[in-house]
């Protein structure tokens, strides 16, 4: 198990003694108001030593990088809770002392900070250094405050993971993964952005900006197209001139970005899309200060409107009182309805299916029945065709006498 080191510094108003607890494998180092420690005058210090790594229970490092590693106050690699208060007055200084002659070993083993365990981005803020390495007065020192980062490396600056982690609790920076940030001071209001005030050491600090209003999606019109090129009108608020749209599909996140954006008002955009893949999409609008919105639920339905496969015009002709059976058919249609004209006497149409069913009634002459069928689909989206049917009329029990 790797071994920690936790420092605490603590102020009372009497006493000259320091008590060093230990418990597991951890340190615990109490600083009196008396003797104060963490001062740049009596900075808490330890010692630092180099020697082989051990196991990978005892170091988190074992197998990369050097085969040494500094042991500090003769624990392995420790990882560090060290404290600075956010307040000024609160800041501890911590003293790495490497005057043992195995800091001096295979080209010595100087102990810098760094945002990142390999060593990238060197941490310099406040930490000085004195002589040589395995050398008398030989030390690596660092002030640690709200400007430090919440995790630090301590590591050689000529070997690679010989050290462990420092862990500032109590700061506002932030280290993400070797980029540090330092958040801004207070709460801000509604709606004011973050932005970067200054970049240092590897570190920017933060600051509120001014507030800012984000554009707003109320509704689209029309809400459902086909795949081919549509126009959409798009209702809302602080749209700016031009902004950029895009639709977002819902089940894939694939984004498909507007052929064109027309600006019509604050409240009012045309997007013109083109969407091969049929689905339901977000809407979202980017004005050109970087504010976006988008929309909270899919408000866009892309999808094919039926198509006929039954051709248009005749259907074929059947015998008065005979028998009807005719069947239509478009693709992606859910319903179909006659929406004009009429169908032969006694015939129906079955609505789910569009088949023409029934035997034929009423008529007294040959007739040809036109008649428009409308056929709809999942998303509302019609199309219509006419149609027809002949009932033919022939001369029935006839008799023929010759003379």
């Amino acid at each position: 198990m790797t071994s920690e080191i936790k420092v605490n510094t603590i102020k009372k108003n009497s006493g000259s003694s320091i008590t060093v607890g230990e418990s597991g494998n951890s340190i615990v180092n109490n600083a009196l108001n008396v003797t104060p420690q963490g001062t740049s005058s009596n900075p808490i210090t330890f010692t630092v030593t180099v020697a082989a790594k051990t196991s990978a229970d005892n170091n988190v490092y074992h197998g990369a990088g050097s085969s040494n590693a500094y042991y500090i106050n003769g624990i392995e690699a420790p990882s560090f809770f060290i404290e600075g208060n956010e307040s000024g007055s609160y800041e501890y200084y911590y003293k790495f002392d490497q005057s043992d002659a195995s800091n001096a070993s295979g080209g010595g083993h100087p102990l810098r900070f760094y945002l990142d365990a390999g060593r990238t981005q060197i941490f310099s803020t406040n930490v000085t250094t004195n002589g040589t390495p395995g050398q008398a007065g030989a030390y690596t020192q660092i002030k640690v405050g709200s400007y430090t980062p919440n995790v630090l490396y301590y590591q050689c600056t000529n070997h690679a993971f010989m050290g462990n982690k420092l862990i500032n609790p109590a700061t506002k920076t932030l280290n993400l993964s070797g980029a540090a940030i330092t958040l801004p001071t207070g709460t801000g209001n509604a709606d004011q952005v973050i932005k970067v005030a200054s970049t240092s050491n590897g570190i920017s600090t933060l600051t509120f900006g001014s507030s800012v209003t984000f554009p707003t999606i109320g509704s689209i019109n029309p809400s459902v197209i086909e795949n081919s090129q549509t126009a959409v009108t798009i209702t809302g608020t602080n749209f700016q001139s031009i902004p950029f749209v895009d639709a977002i599909n819902s089940s894939t996140g694939a984004i498909i970005t507007a052929d064109s954006v027309s600006f019509t008002s604050a409240t009012t955009i045309v997007a013109t899309f083109t969407i091969s893949v049929d689905g339901t999409y977000f809407i979202r609008v980017e004005n050109n200060d970087g504010l976006s919105v988008r929309s909270g639920s899919a408000l866009l339905t892309v999808s094919d409107a039926p198509a006929w496969t039954t051709s248009a015009g005749s259907l074929g002709s059947i015998e008065s009182g005979g028998s009807i059976s005719f069947t239509v058919a478009a693709t992606n249609a859910t319903s179909y309805a006659i929406t004009s004209g009429a169908l032969p006497g006694g015939g129906s149409l079955n609505t789910s299916t569009g088949a023409i069913t029934g035997t034929e009634s009423g008529s007294t002459a040959t007739t040809t029945y036109n008649f428009t069928i409308t056929a709809t689909d999942a998303q509302a989206q019609t199309a219509a065709r006419a149609f027809s049917i002949t009932v033919n009329h022939g001369i029935q029990n006839s008799m023929r006498f010759d003379p």
